[in-house]
């Protein structure tokens, strides 16, 4: 027979000796958060690399820059110094995203929007080639 405050003291005692790893943190992300974070990840990079190709075509038909961050960068060090600016800004996103990716999971929500804001560049860039 046991006592009342038995059953709770060794409820107590068995949560107290239980690794915290095993409750907390699952072993490995589930292959479809893999398979999200990859279409992310290749969405951000495709648009980008989308953006900079319309962007180039852009300029070689004598369209002006839509991004009003990167125009006084193009017309004071020309393309090749924004796309390198470009690049650096993308490569410091990434390894943001590498360094807090498993501490901050919804780090990969701000990629996701980053990923529709440069789709948006693109479709913007395309309407201005089309027009």
């Amino acid at each position: 027979m046991s006592l009342p405050g038995q059953v709770a003291l060794s409820s107590r005692l068995r949560a107290a000796f239980t690794p915290v790893a095993s409750i907390l943190v699952p072993a490995r992300p589930s292959v479809n958060s893999q398979l999200s974070q990859a279409l992310i990840l290749g969405g951000l990079i495709g648009f980008q690399v989308l953006d900079s190709l319309t962007t180039h075509l852009g300029l070689a038909l004598e369209h002006e820059e839509l991004n009003r961050l990167m125009a006084p960068i193009m017309a004071s060090r020309g393309e090749l110094v924004a796309y390198a600016v470009k690049g650096t800004a993308l490569a410091v996103l990434l390894a943001v995203l590498m360094l807090l990716h498993r501490r901050k999971p919804r780090v990969w929500q701000a990629y996701l929007v980053a990923g529709w804001l440069s789709a948006a560049a693109v479709v913007a860039n395309v309407v201005q080639l089309l027009l």
